[in-house]
């Protein structure tokens, strides 16, 4: 009878590890992770005043197309701390410059999304802002533009309400191959 058992149990442990390895699912094709792409973007911020251009800002980076993850993608913080007087004897410091976040994912046809972040500040001369004390420019936008390789588009026109400048931003994206 201890023969019967024993032969009972090992039968049972058999029967139990072979179905336990059935019940394992299967990777299922649309479970496959993309490979990543990786692309360089370039930013640029232009101004104009009418028809003629002032300034051109061109930043270039890489970010990775990556369906697994859309942030936090490249970042890029390029600019200057600036004091200002907050009350007698008291400092602050405000970012002055260039902030652009962006993170890429790759569509179906192939094309990309970007999700682009871009802030611009900048002092105003102070005759600009009436008073002693500096203006500050502002300009942020967030956009999504879907671009193929090669691809370039003026994504932003904005004017500035003071100045009567037009601010364009354009972007340009490339396939590292």
């Amino acid at each position: 009878m201890a023969k019967k058992t024993v032969m009972l149990l090992a039968l049972l442990v058999v029967t139990s590890f072979a179905a336990a390895a059935q019940d394992v699912p299967k990777p299922k094709p649309e479970d496959h992770v993309p490979a990543v792409t990786p692309l360089r973007v370039q930013v640029v911020f232009s101004e104009f005043d009418g028809e003629k251009k002032v300034s051109n800002l061109p930043y270039s980076f890489t970010v990775n197309a990556d369906e697994r993850r859309a942030r936090p993608g490249s970042q890029i913080r390029n600019g200057a701390r600036f004091p200002v007087a907050t009350g007698k004897e008291q400092i602050t410091y405000m970012d002055i410059g260039t902030n652009v976040d962006c993170s890429a994912t790759q569509q179906e046809d192939g094309r990309f999304k970007l999700q682009l972040t871009v802030e611009r500040s900048s002092i105003l001369p102070d005759a600009a802002s009436g008073t002693n004390t500096p203006a500050v420019r502002q300009f942020r936008a967030e956009v999504n533009p879907v671009l193929k390789d090669g691809q370039t588009a003026e994504v932003i026109v904005s004017p500035d309400p003071l100045s009567g400048h037009s601010y364009h931003v354009s972007v340009t994206l490339n396939v590292i191959k």
